[in-house]
């Protein structure tokens, strides 16, 4: 399954049953937080990427205190947005990104907090951040990354003394972290037990300029005595997304199910079986 895609179904339907995405960038900015606090260091270096793992590398800040940020680029979410404020409002050091000031910068923490990019990264890194990971790498500082190694999958990615995960291990995590901490943020047990608004993303938007056929093709065989079956299968499948739905019936309940709607091709069949010479 794809992680980013899981992961932002989670948030979604935990914010359908009540728990904020808000609420669930807070928890995890303070996890990484408490993680780093039980560790003999005491000046943290964060950098923040632009999106939502960004976000939380702000909260994470918020709680240590003593940090200085160097972000890869502004904000570019609500949250990290939101969060990015409220670490300036504190009076946390906020360095946009720059060789020499990151440099310097490593020479004087004692520990780095890698919140540049999440699972949603695909591919290779690309500038800031492969020269980013490629300091930190050389920096010969302990390392936390926040949810996964930034970079996670490709060639390139941060070499971690320890993740903090949310909610469950990520794919491909145990092969490069010795040390993987997962951190309960709030998301309830029935954002992964029943379908809620996050289910959604699972649906493919079709495209505007898609054929007949591109996004989808059913058939369905039923009919005999009961007529209500065939069609709400095939109901169930132009609603999903299918746009060609044959249904297959018996001659004499042919114009019961065609009835349903227009959009169904409704093939007759003889007899009440299905035989062979119904096959063309």
């Amino acid at each position: 399954m794809n992680m980013d895609m899981e992961t932002k179904v989670l948030d979604r339907n935990a914010e359908w049953f009540g728990v904020s995405t808000e609420t669930l960038m807070e928890n995890a900015g303070r996890a990484v937080a408490e993680e780093a606090k039980k560790l003999p260091y005491k000046k943290w270096l964060v950098l923040c990427g632009t999106g939502n793992n960004g976000g939380d590398g702000y909260v994470a800040a918020r709680y240590i205190k003593n940090a200085v940020i160097i972000y890869a680029g502004k904000p570019k979410t609500t949250l990290a947005r939101k969060n990015y404020r409220r670490a300036r409002a504190m009076g946390i050091p906020l360095l946009p990104y720059n060789k020499e000031i990151l440099k310097e910068e490593i020479k004087k923490c004692d520990g780095i907090i890698d919140a540049l990019l999440g699972v949603g990264v695909k591919g290779e890194l690309r500038e800031p951040y492969r020269e980013m990971v490629d300091m930190v790498n050389n920096a010969s500082k302990y390392v936390i990354s926040v949810d996964v190694p930034s970079g996670m999958g490709g060639n390139l990615f941060v070499k971690a003394d320890k993740a903090v995960t949310f909610h469950f291990v990520k794919k491909g995590m145990e092969e490069i972290c010795n040390d993987i901490v997962v951190a309960d943020i709030g998301i309830p047990e029935e954002a992964e037990k029943y379908v809620g608004a996050g289910d959604m993303l699972y649906y493919p938007r079709p495209k505007r300029d898609a054929h007949k056929g591109d996004n989808g093709i059913v058939a369905i065989i039923g009919g005999g005595p009961y007529t209500g079956a065939p069609a709400m299968a095939a109901m169930a499948a132009l609603r999903s997304g299918c746009d060609l739905v044959y249904v297959c019936v018996p001659s004499r309940v042919w114009s019961v199910v065609a009835s349903f709607a227009p959009e169904l091709i409704v093939k007759e069949m003889d007899g009440d079986h299905l035989s062979p010479r119904n096959i063309e």
